[in-house]
């Protein structure tokens, strides 16, 4: 249980570091949106989301989508 605690609180430590454009990039990719899809809805080029998906990945600490959407969050 203590382990559970300590995941969970890190993570939710790792999504506040995220910029506010992060965090908006973050939400799309967990509901399944593509970079092309995001780049569009955001109105921002497709390099700028790549950039972003690559920052969020690090401060997360994941190397996929499919990590993305595992992840337990809270809330933003």
């Amino acid at each position: 249980i203590i382990v559970m605690f300590v995941y969970r609180k890190r993570n939710n430590k790792s999504i506040r570091s995220l910029s506010v454009q992060e965090r908006k990039i973050f939400e799309l990719i967990r509901s399944g949106m593509s970079n092309k899809e995001i780049s569009s809805t955001c109105n921002i080029e497709l390099s700028t989301v790549k950039s972003h998906v690559s920052n969020i990945y690090s401060k997360l600490k994941i190397k996929s989508r499919k990590e993305a959407l595992n992840l337990k969050i809270k809330s933003l």
